[in-house]
């Protein structure tokens, strides 16, 4: 028979003599904080959808926005569509077909000042900007001869001169086209058979979509000018064939050319501080500061995959043609939502820490933390994230993050002080909660070394996890 006396002399062997929930009741509460964190990650992953979700709102405002005002524009041309008749022989039966060549310009200077402005619906805004732009260039309309078509095929009475626009919205003023010492006025619309519309490198998909909409293509949209040309009296034999023109154009987003000329200048400059180069060539040259942009770019034809005649219905050829533009889009330089997904990306590790320091503090204080307080604790986190991104959408997304994160770290240390019966234990973990939140941010604002950063700043708290756990008997 075991006397009370050496029942207090040995407590280990009365601890494991206790039930079984006694014996193991630490490793009981480290399991069920391992289920909670994982259940979180549920309404982690509907935060996620959110951001999604409120993206695509935002995207929709814009079009709405854009659709009224002009969308991203891209400027083709401007290029001569010379019709020509093909006599093809089969079984001894001669047929006449009409096809088309598609001359470009041998020198293209474009010039352009785009003035960029916001518009709102509700909370979003969209960059629109409003553009003078200059096209000058040349002709050389003795090119023809290296297209294998003589003269005499040539349709001379339907020579049109087109402009591809992507969206005619936005055009607000255009003079007549200064060609050969003659003024031309332009029409809407490219009345022209058999002529590819030029997609790019988009899927099949996308092209039957922007056939039906004629929309993302060079010559979806556009503007004519009916040249009157005859065979006999014609400029067709002079070197070179001048043109000049200007237009004033509303879009939005974007600006962008097709250098079709065999040599291609183009100068661009606007108020917008935070361009964004896109397309298949960067500026020779650019100067950026807080009141604008200005950039320069000069392509020659040996730069492109095409040549300066091509067929009409050559689908491959106006396909690089597309492929080739080149431009400016005015992006805003914080895009909130972005950033709120790579923070909830972090959202685990902040959980998991968080319930890591709650637990050191409970065997601390040896006052036992029920779970759902640590349900409770986990649920607060979450919200900081559903606080983040609808208060970056009022505020943008640093003073945002400020504001939630303040607001979940003294949430959770007045929470914990009471639990804790401990004012400081209760802020401790609010300021280690807070460390983590900094941390955080520093990585999201991070580009090239927010990978080193983190695996860093992970090694360090995982040392000092494994520290301070050496300390309680587990």
């Amino acid at each position: 028979m075991t006397s009370p006396d050496s029942t207090q002399r040995n407590p280990q062997r009365h601890n494991s003599e206790g039930s079984f929930p006694e014996r193991y009741a630490t490793t009981i509460k480290l399991v069920i904080i391992g289920i909670l964190t994982l259940v979180l990650l549920i309404p982690l992953l509907m935060i996620q959808s959110l951001i999604d979700e409120r993206q695509t709102t935002r995207q929709k405002a814009i079009e709405e926005i854009t659709s009224k005002w002009g969308g991203k524009q891209t400027i083709t041309g401007p290029c001569f569509v010379i019709p020509y008749t093909k006599t093809l022989i089969k079984d001894d039966l001669q047929t006449i077909v009409e096809q088309n060549l598609v001359l470009l310009p041998e020198v293209l200077h474009v010039s352009a000042n785009a003035v960029v402005e916001s518009r709102k619906r509700g909370i979003y805004d969209a960059s629109v900007y409003g553009s003078d732009i200059i096209l000058k260039g040349s002709f050389d309309m003795q090119a023809l001869e290296k297209s294998g078509v003589s003269l005499s095929q040539i349709k001379w009475d339907e020579i049109r001169l087109i402009l591809g626009i992507s969206d005619l919205k936005g055009i607000k003023e255009i003079s007549p086209l200064q060609i050969a010492s003659a003024n031309v006025d332009f029409e809407p619309g490219i009345p022209v058979r058999n002529l590819s519309l030029g997609f790019g490198s988009s899927t099949v998909a996308e092209k039957e979509v922007a056939t039906k909409e004629k929309t993302g293509s060079l010559f979806g949209q556009g503007m004519n000018a009916k040249m009157t040309f005859d065979e006999k009296d014609s400029p067709i034999y002079s070197d070179s064939l001048p043109f000049s023109m200007s237009m004033k154009l509303n879009g939005s987003q974007g600006f962008y050319v097709v250098p079709v000329g065999k040599v291609t200048k183009v100068h661009l400059s606007s108020d917008w501080a935070s361009p964004g180069f896109d397309g298949n060539f960067l500026p020779d040259s650019r100067q950026i500061d807080q009141n604008g942009f200005t950039a320069d770019w000069k392509i020659l034809d040996i730069n492109r995959s095409y040549g300066q005649i091509i067929t009409g219905d050559d689908d491959a050829s106006m396909s690089q043609m597309a492929d080739s533009r080149f431009g400016v889009q005015f992006v805003q330089s914080v895009d909130q939502y972005r950033q709120n997904m790579r923070a909830v990306k972090y959202g685990i590790l902040i959980i998991l820490l968080t319930f890591v320091a709650v637990f050191f503090m409970e065997m601390i204080r040896k006052n036992a933390v029920h779970p759902f307080r640590y349900l409770l604790i986990g649920l607060a986190l979450v919200l900081f994230y559903s606080l983040l991104l609808s208060l970056s959408e009022v505020l943008g997304f640093a003073p945002a993050y400020l504001i939630a994160a303040a607001m979940t770290a003294v949430l959770i240390s007045l929470h914990l002080s009471s639990i804790l019966r401990s004012a400081k234990q209760g802020w401790l973990v609010g300021a280690l909660l807070a460390i983590l939140y900094a941390f955080i941010f520093m990585l999201i604002h991070m580009e090239s070394y927010a990978l080193l950063a983190g695996s860093l700043g992970l090694f360090v708290i995982l040392a000092l996890v494994m520290y301070f756990s050496k300390k309680f008997n587990l």
